[in-house]
């Protein structure tokens, strides 16, 4: 169901990659679903990145709103610097994956070629896909 929504995400927004990151005990956040334009560098299995340490992760811990940016390097709260200097992530759309008012996953849209601006199109088929995301993880014990 993950792997659906992630490449219906992927296909609507016409993005580089798409994941979502779910809280696993032991790990942080690792990659659950993954989908992928072609010639996009996978980030799945990459633990390097410190995303408890990043601006973009305290946001949306706080918030528990989406992220819509159009310059990752710029702005109040940047990407981790990996994602933009080892993944060339330009802009993304980050939408928190809340469970019990806690987060427990993110699921992130990212555009790799320039910087962009999000249409209206494109928030509303990340708030569609996150609600979805959300109904599985509501629905596990």
């Amino acid at each position: 169901m993950l792997q659906d929504i992630v490449d219906e995400l992927l296909e609507q927004t016409g993005a580089s990659r798409v994941t979502i990151r779910l809280d696993m005990p032991g790990q942080v956040f690792p990659v659950a679903a993954e989908a992928l334009e072609e010639g996009t560098r996978s980030i799945a299995g990459d633990a390097s990145i410190d995303l408890r340490a990043s601006a973009t992760f305290k946001y949306l811990e706080r918030e528990q709103r989406n992220l819509i940016q159009e310059d990752c390097a710029a702005g109040e709260f940047p990407a981790p610097p990996e994602l933009i200097e080892f993944y060339g992530v330009k802009a993304q759309m980050l939408a928190p994956l809340v469970r019990d008012d806690r987060l427990a996953g993110i699921l992130s849209v990212h555009f790799a070629p320039a910087t962009r601006v999000w249409t209206s199109d494109d928030v509303a088929a990340l708030d569609a896909a996150a609600a979805r995301v959300t109904s599985e993880l509501q629905s596990e014990p």
